[in-house]
Parts: C-alpha cells; sequence; structure tokens
C-alpha cells in the first residue's frame, strides 16, 4: 500500500480536493423534481428486503404508478437511496411528485423533500464519486501513462456537468460510475467474464440506455489476446459466464419480471416507447426547434452539451420561476462552469479530438495486448454515441452524460501526447525541457501493468 502510495503520490493530492469539493457542493445544487421521485420509489428497497413478490408484475392487471416507475426506471438509484435512508433511519417519502401541479401544490401535497431527505438521497449515490476516479485513473493508465490518468481525473472532477448531474438523487451518478467501472471490467473481460457480466449488468440497471455496452462485453470476452490450443473451449466458457452474470443479476434486481419475464420485458418496452412518444409530443408542442429529426443536429448539440454549453438545470420550464435563485446562487461558486466558454471549450474539444485519433492510430500499430484494450474502447464509445444520435431525438443535458467517461479519457490520451511531444513544438524551450523532466515522474510502473 505505501509502494501504491508513493509512487502514484500526486494523484492521491488531487483526489482529496476534489472529493471535498464535490461533497460540500451536494447540497447546493438546485432541486430537480424527479430527485422526488427517486426518493418516493426508494420504498422499494424495504420491499425488495421484506416481500419482494409485491413487486412482481402480472399481465392484465393495471399498472399502477409504481409499478410504471419500475418498468420505465432502472432500479439501482433508488435501492442505493432506500439503502442510505435505512442507515440514516429515515423513512420513505409517501408524495410523489405531480408535474400536472405547481410547485406551491407539490410542496403542500409533501411531495417536496426536505432537506433531510435531498442530502440523504444525494449522498447516497454520490458516495462512489471518489472510487469512479480511482477507475478512472486506472483506466487512463492502462489506456495511455499515468500523466493520462491525471488529466483524465482532473477534466472529470472538475467537469460542469459532473458537478450539476451527478449530485442529485437521480440516475446519472450511478450511470456515469457504473459506465467507468464496465470499461475497467471489459478491458479485462478474457479473464474475468463473470465479473464483467455483473458490471455491466449493474451499468444496465443504472439506466437502459447503458444496454449498449452488452455486445461490447461479448467481443471483449471472446477476444482472447493470447491464442493457445483450448481457445475455442475458453471462449465458449467466456460467453456463458458473462451472460450469466449479466442475466440473472439483472433478474435478480428488477422483481417485476420474477413469474413472467418475457412479458415483463415486453410490457416494459412498449411503457418506454411510450414515455418517448409523449416526451417528443410534449416539447413539440411547446418549443418544436428543440426536436432533432436529422443526425447531423443531434450530433452538433451533443457535442456542444459535451463541451460548450452551460449546466442546465431543467429540462422544461415548469418552475423556472421557482428554481432560478437556487440555480444563480449555484453558478456564483468559482468552479460550477470551469470550461464552458467558448475559448477554453474549443481547446478542451481539440485536445479530446487528439486523443481519439492518438487511439486509432495505435489500433493498428500497438502490441497485442495494448491495441486490444485501444479497439475495445473506441468500439464502446462510437457504440454509445452511435446509440445517442440516432435513438435519443430531444438535446437533453442529461442524456449526454454516459458519455463523459470516454471524452475524459480521451482528454487525458490527447494531453499526455501533447506533453510527450512538447519537444517538438518548443524544440529548445527551458520550459518544455523542466516540463518533461518533472512529468517524466509519473510514467507507468508495474503497478499499471
Amino acid at each position: 500500500m505505501r509502494a501504491i502510495i508513493n509512487s502514484h503520490w500526486f494523484f492521491i493530492l488531487i483526489l482529496i480536493p476534489i472529493s471535498v469539493f464535490y461533497f460540500w457542493g451536494t447540497k447546493l445544487v438546485p432541486f430537480h423534481p424527479d430527485e422526488s421521485t427517486q426518493i418516493f420509489m426508494s420504498e422499494d428497497f424495504n420491499r425488495y428486503l421484506s416481500d419482494p413478490p409485491e413487486m412482481i408484475w402480472e399481465p392484465g392487471t393495471h399498472l399502477s404508478s409504481t409499478d410504471r416507475y419500475r418498468m420505465l426506471d432502472a432500479p439501482l438509484t433508488r435501492y442505493l437511496i432506500g439503502l442510505g435512508r435505512m442507515l440514516a433511519s429515515i423513512p420513505a417519502q409517501s408524495v410523489d411528485w405531480d408535474w400536472s401541479k405547481s410547485w406551491y401544490e407539490n410542496q403542500q401535497n409533501g411531495a417536496f423533500p426536505n432537506d433531510n431527505y435531498l442530502i440523504i438521497g444525494r449522498l447516497s449515490v454520490a458516495i462512489i464519486f471518489p472510487l469512479g476516479l480511482i477507475l478512472l485513473y486506472r483506466l487512463g493508465s492502462m489506456l495511455s501513462s499515468n500523466i493520462g490518468g491525471l488529466a483524465a481525473v482532473l477534466f472529470f472532477g472538475t467537469n460542469a456537468l459532473v458537478l450539476l448531474h451527478t449530485r442529485r438523487a437521480m440516475a446519472e451518478s450511478v450511470l456515469v460510475f457504473s459506465i467507468i467501472a464496465s470499461l475497467y471490467a471489459l478491458l479485462r473481460a478474457d479473464k474475468r467474464p463473470l465479473l464483467a457480466g455483473l458490471i455491466v449488468a449493474l451499468a444496465f440497471n443504472a439506466k437502459q440506455s447503458a444496454l449498449a455496452l452488452l455486445p461490447i462485453g461479448l467481443l471483449a470476452v471472446c477476444w482472447i489476446p493470447m491464442r493457445k490450443l483450448n481457445t475455442g473451449q475458453r471462449i465458449g466458457a467466456n460467453l456463458s459466464q458473462y451472460l450469466v452474470g449479466f442475466i440473472l443479476l439483472s433478474i435478480l434486481l428488477n422483481p417485476f419480471l420474477w413469474r413472467h419475464p418475457i412479458q415483463a420485458t415486453q410490457e416494459a418496452i412498449y411503457q418506454r416507447k411510450i414515455l418517448m412518444q409523449n416526451q417528443v409530443s410534449d416539447v413539440s408542442n411547446l418549443a418544436p426547434s428543440q426536436v432533432l429529426d436529422k443526425p447531423s443536429e443531434r450530433m452538433a448539440i451533443l457535442l456542444a452539451q459535451l463541451f460548450l454549453i452551460p449546466p442546465s438545470f431543467s429540462e422544461v420550464g415548469n418552475y423556472r420561476t421557482q428554481t432560478t435563485p437556487a440555480e444563480l446562487e449555484y453558478l456564483e461558486i468559482t468552479g460550477h462552469q470551469l470550461g464552458r466558454e467558448p475559448l477554453t471549450g474549443g481547446i478542451i474539444l481539440g485536445i479530446t479530438l487528439i486523443g481519439i485519433v492518438v487511439t486509432i492510430s495505435k489500433v493498428n500499430v500497438a502490441e497485442r495486448k495494448k491495441r486490444r484494450r485501444m479497439f475495445l474502447f473506441l468500439l464502446a464509445f462510437l457504440t454509445i454515441a452511435f446509440g445517442h444520435i440516432v435513438m435519443v431525438p430531444l438535446p437533453w443535458q442529461r442524456y449526454s452524460m454516459p458519455l463523459i467517461p470516454f471524452i475524459s479519457l480521451y482528454f487525458g490520451i490527447g494531453f499526455a501526447w501533447v506533453i510527450k511531444n512538447s519537444r517538438r513544438f518548443i524544440p529548445h524551450g527551458r520550459i518544455s525541457n523542466q516540463l518533461s523532466k518533472v512529468l517524466s515522474q509519473f510514467s507507468p510502473d508495474s503497478w499499471m501493468s
């Protein structure tokens, strides 16, 4: 342990202040009504422990609001909030938020969570943030070097979208963490296929959009870097372990599937389809320009969301009058809009593009083990990005969050390349020479092999 800390002391120095700032600002994040729904549904954690058959869905029965939420929303966030409530000895919120009612009416009905509910709910999902930074550093070091890992962590930990969307009692915190963990597991899936299946299942059960990682895992467990006589048997065993881990954990976490898994899955897909249609219809009526029909438009707004547009606090304007004071107070805090200016955002975009180009180039020239890592990472990124562009017609900022881990790592790869090649740009510069000497301390070592 001491050797690790001594070898990666700068990462430890970065990890502590970033985590402190992250947790300190949790209570300052403006409230989103979906937090109320997640806290309300966190009672499912108690139901799961006491009477899980109560949550089983039966065909032909009337869908209650809680039944519909179980089909629409992945369960991990509400389970973690329920666990946090249980540890804090706080009962579940008894009233859900009603979007058809005013802010005042929801407050009067008890749908607005008090400070204790909000803080416990947010910390229950935000608590995994430091572990996410550690895994991100590990990934950056595997794909590039220690300096690439450090740059990825700095970019991610100070990212304005991360600071807003993952500090709420909503799905984004668990989703982003589980995507980072899935990437780490997929790069080692040939050796630990069961673990890879379980972790990808966690991502899927954080938010269903992470299902795009499932086929990447199938490739990862089949891609054996060192071919041997029993490679075919090993591939078969890997596939079985991966799929068993994914399917069993997904079923275990979703009791509504237990009795009629195929019909319940079909009903869940139908309910999500109806939800998306209703969302698009509502937005078309209120703000037609926000419904993006062309892939080129979706790609452009996705780039803007990732690199330029300031933090977006809401998707619709129902309650902007009530939330604006908290939003302005939040934005006054130094660091909550870091890097969202056109110049800074353009520089970050440029370094990220360098990282993507470097990754593509190493797919063909790197040694076998690193080539596999680079290709799987690139393919996972392209799959998530393509799925977003094709399937998401609404330009809501938090929908872009699954791409933040990828962007952070590409930024780290690009930054490491720029540092490594800095002497090409400033051949005789003293600053370049001194910087290279300092950063040489962060070359990959045995811990990162």
